[in-house]
């Protein structure tokens, strides 16, 4: 895929109820960002959702950078799953995203010899919410063989989800920008704006297991957003 040169410029819109005026600019993806010392004033704050978010790119892949403070919301995200949503027509849609992580409460796959929290790992550790955070979802994506796959992927969209000292849950998924179907704009500047969309507590697609005690997801728009051009 060519390399895309522009800014990357951010509309923020909550819970499908756009906020104008609001533009974001973002910084080319540097290789720290992924080892939890993003510094704080680079990151947006949704305060319905109680979490923060950050976005970058370099010429290989788009970042997604989650930190949550607030513990309820950390085990919604743990247990429920997130799903980033990923539209290139500028519609506010959910046709095609990545579910990571799948949440603990749909990870199993319901067949004999399938892990459980508070059993054992091969390894001997415990398994709880945070160890079962390690599969990723594709959701609406032609052409890849492979729909649950590893979040520990070289090559691929891939993910982590850890906390740190402190407590915070720090949540990172890499997109591959070659796997994204990003339309060129007409005047040649790049890739056209596209839109990300940040959902936790929802069930996955077609799945029959539905928290019926849990509250509603969470779900909230990025608008408008363009490939950051490199330093």
């Amino acid at each position: 895929m060519k390399t895309f040169v522009v800014l990357l410029s951010v509309i923020i819109s909550t819970n499908l109820s756009a906020q104008k005026g609001k533009f974001y600019m973002n910084s080319w993806h540097k290789s720290s960002d992924n080892k939890m010392n993003i510094p704080a004033e680079k990151y947006s704050y949704f305060d319905k959702g109680k979490l923060f978010y950050y976005l970058s790119n370099d010429n290989e892949n788009v970042y997604v950078d989650i930190k949550v403070d607030e513990l309820s919301v950390q085990n919604r995200i743990l247990n429920e799953g997130l799903t980033i949503w990923i539209n290139m027509d500028r519609k506010l849609t959910k046709k095609m995203g990545v579910r990571f992580p799948i949440g603990s409460e749909y990870a199993s796959d319901h067949k004999k010899g399938s892990l459980h929290e508070g059993e054992i790992n091969p390894d001997g550790s415990l398994i709880t919410p945070l160890t079962m955070a390690n599969t990723i979802e594709l959701v609406g994506f032609k052409g890849e063989d492979s729909r649950r796959f590893p979040s520990d992927n070289a090559d691929t969209f891939r993910g982590s989800v850890k906390y740190d000292s402190e407590g915070t849950l720090h949540y990172n998924l890499t997109m591959p920008i070659d796997k994204l179907p990003l339309r060129n704009s007409k005047d040649g500047n790049g890739a056209m704006p596209f839109i990300l969309g940040i959902e936790y507590g929802a069930p996955p697609v077609n799945s029959d297991n539905h928290l019926t005690m849990a509250p509603p997801p969470y779900l909230v728009w990025v608008k408008n957003i363009k490939l950051a051009t490199g330093r």
